[in-house]
């Protein structure tokens, strides 16, 4: 099975998994906007420090289930 395999049938299969994924895209597209903002804040660069945060959790965990999925097919 290959990764790209792993992560459809995980978005297919898993709830928890779909969760984590949307969450992620939708930080990941928060970020960017963020991100365009001009002038940048120091508030604005503790937003988007304390979003890339969450963003790597929610990747954290899909990765996990990920790898678990490829080791135990």
């Amino acid at each position: 099975m290959t990764r790209e395999e792993a992560i459809k049938k995980l978005l297919e299969e898993d709830p928890e998994f779909r969760h984590h994924y949307k969450k992620h895209e939708e930080l990941d597209k928060e970020i960017a906007k963020l991100e365009k903002h001009h002038p940048m804040t120091h508030q604005l660069e503790m937003q988007i420090e304390q979003l890339k945060k969450e963003k790597l959790y929610h990747k954290d965990i899909m990765e996990e289930k990920i790898q678990r999925l490829l080791r135990n097919g």
